[in-house]
């Protein structure tokens, strides 16, 4: 019974290694991909300096100011942003940045392609391996085997009392130009050498898979860069789009109260007959309408914040609100537009632009594998090297005769006979790389779309934003006489109507004209890759580079 608490005990202390070993593997293969990322760095302007994919699911609020007003505009959810958290938009992108799912899951897909490079480049280094093994038998004398015995009722039980063990140890050596490793087998030694000389010749053919994995981690990391900014601007035009739905909504609830207003004193009127019921009944529609598009605007807001809130990473039920300080920025800045001509800013985004490098690294890659694919083709031609050391002829166990060493060396030729896949393979190639080079010429043209359509965005929104200035002194203008000559009783219903509604969208459209164009802004620097975005989000833009 001693001996099975032994073995129970061994077993435990066997699964305790293990478990600390997987920890042990994890943090190897972070350490290892980590570092990998770290290699690749220096090739990729703006990266990040922190990739790290053990996310903090931990969302801490309490540094935020709260709200404790109440705003009618929002009707029946006057009070839902009451101890409401405000969120400014650096807030945001720093939440963002912690805790977006999308961010996470950009990171996880940049760590996993380091992770497979770890391996590829293990397979071309030396690697060790060990296996042992034990085992423990009782004899029918052993107490525990007499207690299994009365405790089952079984009386032959066969045993015997041994122990053994077995112990492995393998040593792989995988070189560029093997094709055969060393053995080391019981009682012999052997070793052999095999050079290929046409097909599969030289280094570039033998380590192509792992110069690709290379270079995919610098076209991921490419792509997580590229990332960063776009989610830097979707975050930013996001936010901004919240605050437009909740302007509009105050709009909206401005406007509507002014009808009301007007309806009244029309109400007035026609109960004195200095107006007739078809007039109020212009205005009464218009009031129903006024309602409607406030109800509308509102259910926007909210959803537009509800889905907001999941961008930047935060539950559905979190209570926040965003800051309307940073309208007051907005129109603070204007309609500043970038001091840079639109043929600078296309050469900019072509010589910048992570993306239309990595297209066009994919043709660099197209070519060489047209070299693979063309190499297979060859015949194999292979030069091989072999020394045999023999058994001694003495009694000691595991003794070599070197002196009788064998050694055998020769030319091996493999006509290509059948070689329907290489075919098809080296076909595909040619056709791989038309289309790679076809990608790249698509993607410049893109890019320089890109930059055109927010150039003429930007431009787009400085003359609406002109005109929408214009429209609003003119509309007020207009509710003003209208509101006058009604109070005189000789106003127009239609008039009154046309000239709020006017105002009212004038001054959605303002606000919108402001908000379309600092998000243009944005995405024109972005698109010229002159976005420099840090590790809580925070962005630079413009020609020089950052601090």
């Amino acid at each position: 019974m001693l001996k099975f608490r032994k073995l129970l005990i061994l077993q435990s202390f066997i699964c305790m290694l293990a478990a600390c070993t997987a920890g042990s593997y994890k943090r190897s293969a972070d350490e290892e991909s980590y570092q990998a990322i770290a290699e690749k760095a220096d090739l990729v302007p703006g990266v990040s300096k922190q990739v790290v994919i053990d996310e903090d699911k931990l969302v801490d609020l309490s540094g935020l100011a709260v709200n404790s007003d109440s705003f009618d505009f929002l009707d029946n959810e006057a009070d839902s942003e009451i101890d409401a958290h405000i969120v400014s938009l650096n807030n945001a992108l720093d939440l963002a940045f912690q805790h977006s799912k999308d961010f996470q899951t950009q990171k996880e897909r940049l760590y996993l392609e380091a992770l497979a490079l770890t391996f590829d480049r293990y397979r071309y280094v030396p690697t060790f391996s060990a296996a042992g093994a034990g085992d423990y038998r009782w004899d029918a004398q052993d107490k525990f085997v007499q207690d299994m015995q009365a405790l089952t009722g079984i009386e032959n039980i066969k045993t015997s009392e041994s122990t053994f063990s077995n112990t492995n140890l393998t040593n792989i050596f995988t070189r560029f130009l093997t094709g055969d490793i060393c053995e080391f087998c019981t009682g012999s030694l052997i070793g052999s050498f095999t050079q290929p000389l046409l097909r599969d010749f030289g280094s570039d053919i033998e380590t192509e898979a792992l110069l690709q994995a290379e270079r995919d981690l610098l076209y991921r990391l490419r792509d997580f860069t590229r990332f960063r900014k776009n989610f830097a601007v979707r975050v930013a035009s996001d936010y901004y789009s919240v605050l437009l739905n909740r302007e509009t909504a105050r709009n909206y609830y401005a406007g509507l109260l002014a009808t009301n207003l007007s309806l009244e004193r029309e109400q007035a009127f026609q109960a004195e007959g200095l107006t007739t019921l078809l007039q109020v009944g212009r205005l009464e529609q218009s009031s129903l309408q006024a309602d409607l598009r406030w109800t509308s605007s509102i259910t926007r807001y909210k959803r537009s914040l509800d889905n907001f809130k999941i961008l930047i990473g935060l539950n559905a039920d979190d209570n926040i609100m965003l800051d309307d300080e940073e309208m007051v920025l907005i129109t603070e800045t204007g309609m500043d537009s970038p001091d840079i001509s639109l043929e600078q800013a296309t050469e900019m985004a072509i010589q910048t632009r992570l993306d239309l490098y990595t297209w066009l690294d994919r043709v660099q890659d197209g070519a060489r594998r047209i070299e693979v694919a063309a190499n297979a083709l060859s015949p194999a031609l292979d030069l091989s090297l072999v020394a045999s050391v023999p058994n001694s002829t003495t009694q000691n166990l595991g003794e070599l005769d070197f002196e009788n060493t064998v050694y055998t060396t020769g030319l091996d030729l493999e006509l290509p006979l059948d070689t329907k896949l290489e075919r098809n393979n080296y076909r595909r190639s040619l056709i791989d790389y038309d289309a790679a080079t076809r990608d790249y010429l698509l993607a410049l043209d893109e890019i320089k779309l890109d930059v055109l359509d927010t150039w003429r965005r930007m431009n787009e929104a400085r003359r609406s934003y002109d005109i929408s200035v214009t429209s609003v002194e003119i509309n007020e203008r207009r509710v003003e006489e209208a509101e006058l000559r009604a109070e005189l009783g000789l106003g127009d219903i239609q008039d009154t109507v046309d000239s709020q509604n006017d105002l009212t969208a004038a001054q959605t459209e303002l606000v919108s004209s402001l908000i379309e164009h600092n998000i243009a802004k944005l995405e024109f620097w972005r698109d010229v890759g002159l976005l420099y975005v840090d590790d809580n989000g925070q962005w630079e833009e413009g020609i020089d580079e950052p601090r």
